[in-house]
């Protein structure tokens, strides 16, 4: 320092500060961008026009009960036990009201299921459980076919 004076620093500039400023506005309005554009689901609820009517319902029927009766052909056969039987009746009927209903039903468990408003498939699913998971059945496969038959048939 010559001639032992000290110098002030030298001030920036104005617009270095708002330039800074404005930079972790941006990065902080990044963050969150990815939160919210992330956070929703990535499964679309079905609308109302989504679910089937008319003729389309004719053709879920029909597929539904085509593969019910590959069920009592495979089971029959002796290719399918009865527990697998019992679980795939329960997918089956399951995967008909989601797509007749277009509410995800396939996912839910038996509580849960309990507290929708679809009482037939409930029921069903309640009576298949213990063949499917319990050591002991209530009622035989080929009740299971019929009463899976009868659900599909009778759904509104």
């Amino acid at each position: 320092m010559p001639g032992g004076e000290f110098l002030p620093p030298v001030p920036y500039l104005p617009w270095w500060g708002l330039l800074g400023f404005l930079l972790l506005v941006v990065v902080a309005a990044w963050w969150v961008f990815v939160f919210v554009s992330t956070r929703s689901s990535r499964v679309p609820d079905r609308t109302a026009s989504e679910v089937p009517f008319g003729p389309a319902v004719e053709v879920i029927r029909k597929r539904y009960l085509g593969l019910i009766d590959e069920t009592r052909v495979a089971y029959l056969g002796g290719g399918l036990p009865d527990r697998e039987a019992y679980q795939r009746l329960s997918m089956l009927m399951r995967s008909y009201v989601e797509e007749r209903e277009g509410t995800r039903t396939v996912t839910l468990t038996l509580k849960e299921l309990r507290g929708t408003t679809f009482a037939p498939l409930t029921e069903a699913v309640a009576r298949l459980y213990p063949g499917a998971f319990g050591p002991e059945e209530s009622g035989t496969v080929a009740q299971a076919l019929d009463r899976a038959r009868g659900l599909v048939t009778s759904w509104k």
